[in-house]
Order: structure tokens, then C-alpha cells, then sequence
């Protein structure tokens, strides 16, 4: 070997294959180089004891990450050599090379490297654990008769593969004596995890700026940010965490597919839409959050009336309505103003105005436990499904009223705080209106905002909406005119697809 550059790399996977077969984990056979090779650091043991080169350690880094390929060698090198060079690596960098490593993310640092981060940072490197990964770990002291036999008293001396139980018979004092150890172990691995409050609080901030941002901004890079806000949540439970912020990341995942859902349905996608609907339903059921089953019927009930299927529509709306109903607030006025437009549509007049009254009942208390945007509902959210439901019911006056007023509430608040896609929803009602008394000036005054709509803002339910309008219109010179801007619209609107 020589003392300058270490083993050669098929030294290295000779004595990592031995040590494996005989049954050492990750952070033991690293524990070994240590020890033969006092000059090399943690991080570069644990790459040796995988056998990694820095190239194949950056392409395993870009198959875990999301997005384009962004892990280089020579930034991998870099972190192998700091603090004496190099670059500190990031909480999220330690996060993936301890899942790469498979192994407790303290491991990954000396004493002396670790005291460099701040005790906040300290307190989550400490709860990041990859070790279940490794086939060769076990959370419990294996009994005498299987403990691995390991080549040398070198392994045996080191203290992360000297916690092996003695092969010496116990007295019954000794066994209850270790139990005990054993117990004070568990509760120390059943503390430890890989998620603080800090992370659950970013990736509901995440959620939440990307619910306020669409159809505010292109939708292509807000798809991307929630698949990865998923993604994030899934990697996470990967780990070890204690069951509140399990349920929190539940959650989390819930939501995303629940708003990636919805996305889907904006973009003509109702199949996609679908697929991520029965998947956040698993996670409403695991962690029984009756806010987040009622959102997701709502998107059902949307991808089926856009899809044509009404009825099913409609048994959406009432399976959601009865879960908004232990919740109340948003979720209920929501659910509630869905399936009254959803009777009048088809064809229940009488339902449709006795839940159209229960739903100007409740009161539009806002909730933290859901992201915002599409998936919440404010009061002008709400006169938006009222003025829908009129209209439906041939109370063009009412109708007309309402939309207004929701219109002027939205455009009163803060650009934040503004749904574009139920203003501009909302507007279409107000058009529908004055082409149903007859008043088409002022039709295309309220239709002239819309047709300004970005063409990578323009949601599949939009243009369906104007779809309707352009053929009720009447065959004059305004109703040609309302028709001729429709269809000029509709000739340069591209569907946000991601690439």
C-alpha cells in the first residue's frame, strides 16, 4: 500500500467485500479505514468502504436529486477535504451523502468538524439517519450465537464495532443490566430524526408560496417546485422520525398530490389528475385529516365535471361535503357551494337553492392546515360558485351581483392575496350575464380583462368557459365580434406543459 495515496482501489474492494460477507455495516467497515489509514477522514472512509470513486459518488447524488444533473466530482472531492480546503457541506449536502453512505449523518463528520456547525445545525445533522438502508444494520444486539465473527482485534477495538454483545454466558444480574442498556439505547435511536419543526414549517411555506403564486406566474417551474416539495416529503420518510412528524410529512405529501392534481386538471390532464388524487388519498387516510379528504374529493369533483361525467361530479361533492362538515370554515363553504352548483346543473333546482342557502350560512374562517390558492376558499371565492350556481338557475340579476361583488372584493386586495384564476373565472359569469339580458356591451367590457390573459396562464377550464360563451352568444355584430376575440385567444393559447 502506498502511504501517500492509500490502497489502490482494488485493495479497497477486496477488504470491503471481506468485511461485508462477515456482516459489518457501512459505518463499521469505514471505521476500519479509519483505523489502517489514520489520515483519512470520515467522508472519504465511508466513500472507500463502498468503493466509490468521486464521479460515481456525484452520479448517485444526481439520481437521487430532482431536476437537471447538478453534482460534480471535484465538488465531492471538496467536501472530502474541508475545513484544511475545500467546501463545508451543507445540511442538505450531508442529508444525501449520508443517504448515499447509508449511514447517521454525524458520521459523515470528526468532532472537530462537527463543533464547526451551530448548535441549531447540530440538532438536525443529529437527527439525520440513513443506517436502515444498510442491509447489514440491525437495531437490536444480536445474541451471542450469531454475532459476526470479524477478522482482527483492530475491528473488534474500535468503538463503532466494539457494542457487540459478549459471547460470555450472562448471570441473571448482567442480562437485566444490559436489557436496561438496551432499553436507554431504543430511546435514544426512538429521539433521534431526521426532520425538526423547522423542516416542516419550510416545506408547508413552500406549499403555500406555490398555491399563491399559480396562475400568477408561468406554471411550468411551479409543477417542477411541488413535485419536489413530494419528493422531498417522501425521502423523508424514508428515515427515522417521531410519529408527529411523521403525520406532518403525511401531510405534506398529501397536499402537494392533492395540488398537482388540481394543476393537472388546469392543464387538460384529467387521467394525470386522477393518478395523484388516489395517491393523496392514502395519505388522508393514514393520517385521518378530514380537510384534507374533503380537498380531495373536490378535485375529483372538478377533473369529473370537466371530464363531462356530472353525476360523478355531484357524488364527489356530497362524499367531500361530508367530511367538510366536522372541519367547517373554508373546507364546508367550499364543499357546500360545489355540490349546490352541482344540483343545478343537474337539474335540482330545489337542492340547489337549499344548499345554496346553507352555504351563505358559513362563515369563511381561514385555516393554516391547508396551502391556500385553489385549495382554500375566501368569500369571494364563494360568491364566484354563487354567481355560477344563479346563472344555472336563470337568476341572471343575482347572478350579476354577485360576480361583481366578487370581482371588486379580489381586485381590493393585495396582489398576494388575489386568486387570478377564480377572478378571471368570475369575470366569465358576469359576461354570461349581460349576454343573457341582452346587454353585450357590456359582455365585452367584462370579457376584454380575460382575452389579456398570458398565454401560459391560460387553465384548460378557462378556455372551456369561453368555449361556452362564444356559442351562446347572439348571431349580431357584437355577439361576431365576442366570438372573433374568443377564437383569436383560443388560436394562441399553449397549455403550460412542463418540459
Amino acid at each position: 500500500m502506498n502511504p501517500r495515496t492509500g490502497p489502490s482501489r482494488q485493495q479497497r474492494a477486496h477488504r470491503s467485500q471481506q468485511l461485508r460477507a462477515r456482516g459489518l455495516t457501512w459505518d463499521q467497515i469505514a471505521a476500519v479505514w479509519e483505523t489502517d489509514c489514520l489520515e483519512v477522514g470520515p467522508r472519504v472512509a465511508l466513500r472507500w468502504a463502498h468503493n466509490l470513486s468521486h464521479q460515481e459518488v456525484a452520479d448517485r447524488w444526481n439520481a437521487l436529486d430532482i431536476g437537471e444533473p447538478t453534482m460534480v466530482k471535484a465538488r465531492i472531492y471538496q467536501f472530502e477535504h474541508w475545513p484544511a480546503k475545500g467546501r463545508r457541506p451543507s445540511l442538505w449536502n450531508l442529508h444525501t451523502l449520508a443517504r448515499i453512505y447509508q449511514v447517521h449523518a454525524r458520521r459523515l463528520l470528526n468532532d472537530t468538524e462537527y463543533a464547526l456547525y451551530s448548535s441549531q445545525d447540530r440538532q438536525e445533522i443529529d437527527r439525520i439517519d440513513y443506517r436502515r438502508l444498510d442491509e447489514n444494520f440491525r437495531d437490536v444486539v444480536l445474541p451471542a450465537c450469531e454475532v459476526p465473527q470479524f477478522p482482527g482485534s483492530v475491528e473488534l477495538a474500535h468503538p463503532a464495532t466494539s457494542q457487540m454483545r459478549d459471547r460470555r454466558a450472562l448471570s441473571p444480574e448482567e442480562q437485566l443490566e444490559l436489557y436496561a442498556r438496551e432499553s436507554s439505547h431504543i430511546l435514544g435511536k426512538a429521539e433521534c430524526s431526521n426532520v425538526g419543526s423547522s423542516t416542516i414549517e419550510r416545506l408547508n411555506g413552500d406549499l403555500q408560496r406555490i398555491a399563491v403564486d399559480y396562475l400568477k406566474v408561468p406554471t411550468g417551474p411551479l409543477l417542477r417546485d411541488v413535485r419536489r416539495v413530494r419528493d422531498e416529503a417522501l425521502r423523508l420518510l424514508e428515515g427515522h422520525q417521531p410519529l408527529r412528524y411523521r403525520k406532518d410529512l403525511y401531510l405534506v405529501a398529501g397536499w402537494a398530490m392533492t395540488l398537482l392534481a388540481w394543476i393537472s386538471t388546469d392543464l387538460g390532464r384529467p387521467g394525470a389528475a386522477i393518478s395523484h388524487t388516489q395517491a393523496a388519498w392514502h395519505f388522508a387516510e393514514e393520517t385521518g385529516h378530514d380537510d384534507l379528504r374533503a380537498w380531495i374529493c373536490k378535485s375529483q369533483q372538478v377533473i369529473a365535471y370537466w371530464d363531462q361525467r356530472k353525476a360523478e361530479a355531484v357524488r364527489h361533492a356530497q362524499r367531500g361535503l361530508g367530511y367538510a362538515r366536522r372541519t367547517g370554515g373554508e373546507t364546508e363553504l367550499m364543499l357546500a357551494s360545489t355540490l349546490a352548483l352541482d344540483y343545478a346543473r343537474l337539474g335540482r333546482p330545489d337542492d340547489a337553492r337549499r344548499l345554496l342557502h346553507r352555504a351563505q350560512e358559513i362563515a369563511p374562517e381561514t385555516s393554516e392546515h391547508f396551502p391556500g390558492g385553489p385549495l382554500s376558499c375566501s368569500s369571494e371565492r364563494a360568491l364566484s360558485y354563487w354567481s355560477d350556481t344563479s346563472l344555472v338557475l336563470s337568476d341572471s340579476d343575482i347572478a350579476l351581483a354577485m360576480a361583481s361583488r366578487s370581482v371588486a372584493i379580489s381586485q381590493g386586495r393585495p396582489m398576494r392575496d388575489r386568486n387570478l384564476g377564480t377572478e378571471r373565472m368570475t369575470a366569465l359569469h358576469i359576461v354570461r350575464a349581460h349576454i343573457n339580458a341582452g346587454a353585450l356591451d357590456g359582455a365585452s367590457e367584462a370579457l376584454r380583462p380575460v382575452l389579456e390573459t398570458p398565454p401560459e396562464l391560460r387553465a384548460a377550464p378557462l378556455l372551456l368557459k369561453l368555449d361556452e360563451i362564444a356559442n351562446s352568444v347572439p348571431a349580431s355584430a357584437q355577439g361576431k365580434d365576442i366570438r372573433e376575440g374568443i377564437r383569436a385567444f383560443r388560436s394562441e393559447s399553449r397549455p403550460p406543459l412542463e418540459e
